[in-house]
């Protein structure tokens, strides 16, 4: 579906995309993440057809996308961070001028369904909120019934419910076979809709897998939280750091191996007639995964 091979793009003398694999199967979401400057807008350009590498190869729906024919534009859809409406239309009339565009355009009601807008069909645009608006941005995007969708920071300033309501959209899309190239800076969104990830740094792909195998391999500790009327602990050979808090009494136990851990604690309590109470452990999360590898790509960075 899109396919990318060793692209490179410099600005200069500056490679803000540094021989880039990319491979996304039909049907699935796949997100970008990287923090900013990381070159993840230019990557995505690419992957678009809107700029050229400067050295590479980019295959999007089995097509060069600098010689693909006209028709090739209109099987891929967008979603840009920062779209402009016309508020002086209904959201039904906004959503038919844009259909005007289209050879084989969905219907109008079928997509003010599809986006959960039909009960504010004939509102005035002026009067959406702003959760309702980026909404019908997704509809205007999804008129030419793309097989490749490509979403910027869809949900960006979105109360919960409004977000979750652009990932059952999103959800619904892909159950459909349409393919997802997302971007987002929300992890938590990430986590809810993404079957794979790659990780931008420095303009590479450092980590790419399912958050799962991202989490599994990340090699971080996890942390065997409790509280102990004690200010000092014995050393237990399966914790890497220990740290307490003094305001709260709760120590905290930096192990990679938790259950051991946990044992460790439990022979050493009742050894010493101490009490250990509020036993929490706590798994790397995908948050603890991405800030290692920024922090890393700083350390190869400073290095440099």
């Amino acid at each position: 579906m899109v396919r990318a091979q060793q692209v490179v793009v410099a600005y200069g003398a500056t490679t803000v995309v540094d021989h880039v694999d990319v491979t996304v199967a039909g049907g699935e979401v796949w997100a970008l993440l990287g923090p900013n400057g990381a070159g993840k807008t230019t990557l995505i350009e690419c992957l678009e057809g809107f700029r050229k590498p400067d050295q590479g190869q980019v295959e999007v729906l089995g097509r060069d996308p600098w010689r693909a024919p006209p028709g090739w534009r209109a099987l891929i859809g967008a979603l840009l961070q920062d779209c402009r409406i016309d508020a002086d239309l209904s959201a039904a009339e906004y959503v038919q001028m844009h259909r005007t565009y289209y050879r084989n355009p969905r219907a109008v009601d079928d997509l003010l369904t599809l986006v959960g807008l039909a009960h504010v069909a004939d509102r005035k645009v002026h009067r959406l909120s702003g959760g309702e608006r980026r909404r019908l941005d997704l509809a205007i995007a999804l008129i030419g019934q793309p097989a490749l969708f490509f979403l910027d920071e869809p949900t960006t300033g979105f109360d919960p419910q409004a977000r979750r309501e652009v990932w059952r959209v999103i959800r619904d899309l892909t159950a459909t076979g349409t393919t997802v190239v997302l971007t987002s800076h929300m992890l938590d969104e990430v986590e809810a809709l993404a079957d794979r990830v790659a990780i931008l740094v420095g303009g590479r792909v450092r980590r790419e897998g399912t958050v799962a195998h991202l989490r599994a391999t990340a090699n971080l500790p996890s942390v065997v939280s409790f509280a102990a009327s004690t200010d000092t602990l014995p050393s237990l050979p399966s914790v890497v750091s220990t740290s307490r808090n003094a305001a709260t009494g709760r120590w905290q136990l930096h192990t990679r191996s938790p259950h051991d851990t946990v044992r460790e604690l439990e022979t050493l309590a009742s050894g010493h007639d101490l009490a250990v109470v509020d036993v929490t452990v706590r798994s790397p999360t995908f948050e603890d995964v991405y800030l290692d590898l920024l922090d890393d790509g700083d350390k190869e960075a400073s290095r440099a």
